[in-house]
Formats: C-alpha cells, structure tokens, sequence
C-alpha cells in the first residue's frame, strides 16, 4: 500500500496537470475566437467580415471539443451558440446582415471567457486561472494595439500620398498659370506691333489713292478715279489673326488698289 500511494498520488497530479492544459487550450482557443468575432465585426466589408468569421467557427469548434474534455457544460454551449452565429454571419449576402451576426458572437466572448475561467476556478489552482486570464486578456491587448497602429499606418501612407497628389498637381496648375501668361504677354506684343503696322499701311495706302487720284485727274480732268476704302478696319478686326496676317492683308490691298489704277491708265494711253 505504501507504494501504491505515491503512484495513485502521481496519477492524480498528472490528471490534474492534463485538465489544467484542456482549460488553458480553451481558454486560448476562446480568446482567438473572440479576437477574430471582434476582426469580424469590425471589418469594413462583407468579404472581411466573413473571412475572419470563418477563422472564428474553427476557434469556437476547438472550444466546443475541449469543453467536452474538461466538463465545462455551460461554456460549452455558449461556444456553439457563438459558432452558430458566426456560421450564420457567412451564410449572409450583405455587409450589414453579416455584421450582425458577427456581433451576436463577438458579444458572447466575454461570457465564454468567464464562464472558462470559472470552470477553471472550480477545477483547478487559483494560480493558474488568474494566470491564464491575464494572459487571455494580455494577448486580446495585444492584437488590438496592433490593430490601431495598422489603422495609423494606413491613414499616415494615405495622407502622405495625398500630399504627393497635392502637390503634382500645384506643380501643373503652376505651370500653366505661367505659360498662359507668356501667351499672353506674347500675344499683346504682337498686337501692338499689329496696330503700329495698321496705322502706317493705312496711312501709306491712303497717301497712294491720293497721289494716283491726283494723277488720274492731271491727265484726264474728266476722269473719275475709283477709290478703294476696303483697307480702313478697326483694331478689334487684328484680334482674329497674326501679325503676319495683318502685313498680309495690307500687302494684298496695295496690290490691288495698283493693279485698279494701272487698268484706268491703261485706258488713257489707248486715247
């Protein structure tokens, strides 16, 4: 009997050990469902909701087999009430819809933890339950921070490509700004070397009907010399054309204002 005692008493210690390992793992396992419902819960779209409820359902089936293990009939059942949501939340075709679900779930993790904990309690050292959800909630701490510094991290590259997009495009509207000022500038040069050649070609042709007027009437006092005022414009008429043009224009009408006279003199040499 002496020796039968030590071994009874190790066996005893390492049943106990083993169950102590059961809660442990469904203590973990439920912190990861419950990590994973909260992901769920708080995606932005349907399609991260469920692929975290997915990852959900396996954590709350791994608590449901271990609770099987240890006795812990009313944690048990909350997991496969949590489980059942969350497989509900997947089989949902719209982001609110499946959010819900996933909510329902989320909200059962804490319950799920403490009902662990307790059986835990019950079954166990008080050491190792408090250890186990300190470290339960550590590691819920843990994922959340990591959480919010991604969250940070997304918004700071977002801002700062903003900014980048900000200033390419400050870069552009200044580089228009000064090449329409160039335009511009350029373009009311022109116009004044325009106006300066109108009034010169004006004042140049007007003098050229005169003196072949004068030149018709001193051979033919009887003559009647057709003048010619189609050259005369306004300075709004050179707004529509180029300096070229302008000089063009007033080239054309020399021309043809001399070719009128040649055809009246031609007619005087004939008499």
């Amino acid at each position: 009997m002496k020796r039968i005692s030590p071994i009874l008493f190790l066996l005893c210690l390492v049943a106990q050990v083993n169950a102590q390992d059961v809660y442990e793992d469904a203590l973990t396992a439920a912190s990861y469902a419950y990590s994973h419902s909260k992901k769920a819960h708080g995606a932005n779209n349907v399609f991260h909701t469920q692929e975290y409820a997915d990852k959900a359902i396996e954590a709350f089936e791994k608590v449901e087999n271990l609770t099987d293990e240890c006795g812990c009939t009313e944690a048990n059942e909350t997991a496969y009430e949590a489980k059942t949501n969350m497989v509900s939340s997947l089989d949902q075709d719209t982001y609110e819809r499946s959010r819900y679900y996933a909510k329902q779930a989320k909200d059962l993790g804490p319950k799920l933890l403490e009902q662990l904990t307790d059986c835990q309690a019950a079954g166990g050292s008080n050491d190792s339950y408090i250890g186990d959800v300190a470290s339960a909630e550590e590691e819920a701490i843990a994922i959340a921070s990591e959480e919010v510094a991604q969250k940070q991290r997304e918004l700071e590259e977002q801002k700062r490509q903003l900014q980048i997009e900000q200033q390419k495009l400050q870069q552009q509207i200044a580089v228009q700004q000064k090449a329409q000022a160039e335009f511009e500038a350029q373009r009311a040069a022109e116009l004044k070397e325009q106006t300066v050649v109108k009034v010169k070609a004006e004042q140049a042709l007007q003098k050229l009907e005169s003196a072949l007027k004068e030149l018709s009437i001193a051979v033919d006092d009887e003559s009647i010399f057709e003048s010619q005022k189609d050259y005369l414009r306004s300075e709004n008429d050179l707004k529509n054309e180029t300096l070229n043009d302008t000089k063009s224009f007033y080239v054309d009408r020399a021309k043809e204002l001399t070719k009128s006279a040649m055809k009246q003199f031609a007619g005087y040499t004939e008499n």
